[in-house]
C-alpha cells in the first residue's frame, strides 16, 4: 500500500495546521481520540474514464468540543478504468466534522468538509469535499455513521460523488485537570490599624448579607433559612418530566421545551411554591462521572427555566442523583434511555410577610 503526498502548498499547511491542533489547543480533558474504519464507494464524473469502485478507508480522529471534531482520513481504491486495466488511487484528506444538534428519529445528523489530495497512478490532484450524514450511537464508546460527500477537483474542474460508512471507536475519555499548586505568600508584617466601620449588605432585605446569602434573589413574601434560601413546607406535587438525554450529553433538546413551560406556568400561576430539579443518569460509566453527569443535566434544565421562561433562579434547586435511583432496566438500551431523565419536584414554601 503506497501513500504519496504532492507538494502542492495549500495541501501542506492544512496537515500543518491540523497536526498543530491536536498538539497544542486540544487536550485530553477536552475530548476523546477515536479511529474510524470502514469503507467508500466513489462514482467519478467529468474527464476521468473510471467505472465505480469502493475501497478500504481508515480515519483518525479527535473530538475538540462536544461538537466538533477532527480527522485525517486514508482512502486507497482501485478502479478498472474503461477499455481494460485498473489505476491506483490514495486519497488522504483532513476534515471538520459538525454535529448540527439536528435529530431523525434516533440518528444525529451531521456536516463535514476538508480538504486532501488525489494520488492517481497517471494524475495528482488537490480535492476538496463537502457533504453531511447521519450517525447512531451503538455503545458507550461506539457509533455508526454514514455520509454523502461531493468531492471537487481543484485541477480539472470536475465533481465526483463519495458515499461512505464507517465504524467509530473513541478511546481515552475525559479527565478534569489537576488542581493548580496554591500559591506561596509571605506573610506581610502585622500593622494594628483602627477599626474600620464594617457596611453590611443586604440586597433582598431578607436578614441575610450578600456575601452569605446562596439566594441572593428571594421574593420578598418568603421566609428565608440562615443561607438565605427560602424555607419548604411540604412536597406538593412530583413531577416526570419528559426530559431525556443523549448518552454522556447534558444538553436540553428544544423538543422538551414545551413539557418545561408546563411547570414554569404552574410556577408563575402559584408564586408560593419553589422547585427542585432531580438529574439521573444510566449505569454505564463510573458513578463518580454518572454523578457530575447527573448535576450538569439538572443544572441545564433550570438553566432552560431562568433564561428561557423568566423563573427566578431562587425558586429551582437542582440535585443530581448519578445512578442511584433507577426506574427501568439498566440491562436494556430503551430502560437505559428512560433512565437518563430530569425529574421535578414541587414544593410549598412559607409564607411570611416580614418587615422590611
Amino acid at each position: 500500500m503506497k501513500l504519496i503526498l504532492s507538494n502542492k502548498s495549500s495541501l501542506a499547511l492544512l496537515l500543518l495546521i491540523g497536526f498543530g491542533m491536536f498538539g497544542t489547543t486540544a487536550s485530553a480533558d477536552e475530548g476523546q481520540f477515536y479511529i474510524a474504519p470502514g469503507i467508500q464507494w466513489m462514482k467519478f464524473r467529468g474527464s476521468l474514464d473510471l467505472h465505480n469502485d469502493e475501497g478500504f478507508a481508515l480515519g483518525l480522529g479527535y473530538d475538540i468540543t462536544d461538537r466538533l471534531s477532527i480527522e485525517l482520513d486514508y482512502f486507497e481504491l482501485d478502479p478498472d478504468v474503461s477499455g481494460g486495466g485498473s489505476a491506483d488511487l490514495d486519497q488522504l484528506r483532513l476534515d471538520l466534522l459538525y454535529d448540527l444538534d439536528y435529530q431523525i428519529g434516533d440518528f444525529r445528523t451531521f456536516a463535514v468538509t476538508g480538504l486532501g489530495e488525489n494520488d492517481f497512478s497517471f494524475h495528482d490532484e488537490t480535492v476538496w469535499d463537502l457533504g453531511v450524514g447521519v450517525k447512531y450511537q451503538l455503545a458507550e464508546n461506539i457509533e455508526w455513521r454514514t455520509a454523502l460527500r461531493s468531492f471537487f477537483s481543484l485541477d480539472r474542474e470536475s465533481t465526483d460523488i463519495g458515499i461512505d460508512t464507517s465504524l467509530i471507536f473513541r478511546f481515552g475519555g475525559r479527565r478534569s485537570p489537576a488542581p493548580a499548586p496554591a500559591p506561596i505568600v509571605e506573610e506581610a508584617p502585622v500593622v494594628e490599624e483602627a477599626p474600620a466601620r464594617v457596611t453590611i449588605v443586604d440586597s433582598d432585605n431578607d436578614g441575610v448579607p450578600d456575601g452569605q446569602d446562596a439566594c441572593p434573589d428571594t421574593p420578598r413574601t418568603y421566609a428565608v433559612d440562615n443561607r438565605g434560601c427560602p424555607i419548604p413546607v411540604e412536597e406538593i406535587a412530583r413531577v416526570e418530566l419528559e426530559v431525556n438525554f443523549e448518552v454522556d450529553r447534558s444538553e436540553v433538546q428544544a423538543q422538551y421545551f414545551d413539557e418545561i413551560q408546563e411547570v414554569t406556568d404552574f410556577m408563575n400561576q402559584y408564586p408560593e411554591v419553589i422547585v427542585e430539579l432531580e438529574g439521573h443518569t444510566d449505569s454505564d460509566g463510573a458513578a463518580e462521572y454518572n454523578q457530575d453527569l447527573s448535576q450538569r443535566r439538572a443544572d441545564a434544565v433550570r438553566q432552560v427555566m431562568i433564561d428561557r421562561f423568566n423563573i427566578q433562579g431562587s425558586r429551582i434547586s437542582a440535585t443530581g442523583y448519578g445512578e442511584s435511583r433507577p426506574i427501568a432496566s439498566n440491562g436494556t438500551a430503551a430502560g437505559k434511555a428512560q433512565n437518563r431523565r430530569v425529574v421535578t419536584v414541587i414544593i410549598q414554601t412559607l409564607q411570611n410577610f416580614r418587615p422590611r
